[in-house]
């Protein structure tokens, strides 16, 4: 749907991210002006920032809108995943970083409806002590709770890897499917694999006859939070406000566990 640049701010002097659409057809530019409606109205340190909005209409036959967006430097949760393993203390953090930006978002009637690893940014501030904090991004396919549908009634909008059950079944989308996709991103966290792989189809409609399997073996009560997540039955999953404490008593778990030594000279993680 778009390319993001990095630019600068000459009237300020500061680095910003410019995400500019690739096509200006009426569609993408009312997408345009409802993403940025909802983004103006978030402001959460979990949340990528938004600070300029406009069209670049030097074509007029082609009209490309743009959002102008803080900066956010650091790696996305995909390819971090690709990279190495997270021990339960980052899974831990990345749950609760994500749990407080969801938690305001649907506080603020909003749905994300594409939670997935790429659209988690790991951000590394630099300080002494440190760990990456986790930013939600994108909100190009989110419907606020007074917007009316931009895809048609036959669309399914999302990542198949990721879509909720009710998603995949065309039905209407809450806040507990951000719940359900957290669920599959944080699942994946642990085991490093997609709980519902294959061709697009297929994953999608792997959900609605199967759980996705989660190990016994999980640290602390993960294999309960990822199950009460994870069901099939949106009004069985727990409210966002309830899991976010969940993940926060996950956190003091897991740092005991993963404690540096004070006297270490090892360099610290960068999730962690």
């Amino acid at each position: 749907m778009a390319t993001v640049y990095r630019a600068i701010d000459e009237s300020l002097g500061r680095e910003v991210a410019i995400k500019v659409f690739r096509t200006g057809a009426a569609a993408d530019l009312t997408r345009h002006e409802e993403e940025t409606r909802l983004l103006a109205t978030l402001s959460h340190h979990g949340i990528v920032t938004l600070l300029d909005a406009g069209v670049d209409d030097t074509d007029p036959a082609e009209r490309h809108p743009f959002l102008v967006m803080e900066l956010v430097e650091g790696t996305n949760l995909e390819d971090a995943l690709a990279h190495r393993t997270l021990n339960a203390r980052e899974v831990s953090e990345i749950a609760y970083d994500m749990g407080e930006a969801l938690e305001f978002v649907h506080a603020h009637g909003v749905v994300h409806r594409d939670i997935k690893p790429s659209n988690i940014m790991l951000v590394d501030y630099g300080t002494t002590q440190f760990r990456a904090r986790a930013r939600l991004t994108d909100f190009g396919i989110a419907l606020d709770a007074e917007s009316s549908r931009l895809t048609s009634d036959t669309a399914t909008t999302g990542t198949a890897a990721y879509l909720s059950p009710e998603q995949a079944q065309r039905s209407d989308v809450s806040s507990a499917s951000d719940v359900y996709q957290l669920g599959l991103v944080l699942l994946q966290c642990f085991t490093g694999r997609l709980a519902f792989p294959g061709e697009p189809i297929e994953s999608a409609l792997a959900r609605l006859t199967s759980d996705p399997e989660i190990p016994d073996d999980l640290p602390d009560d993960w294999p309960l939070i990822l199950r009460s997540m994870l069901a099939r039955d949106p009004e069985q999953r727990p409210d966002i406000a309830e899991l976010t404490m969940a993940f926060r008593q996950a956190v003091f778990a897991a740092s005991g566990k993963h404690a540096m030594p004070e006297d270490s000279d090892s360099e610290p993680d960068p999730v962690g």
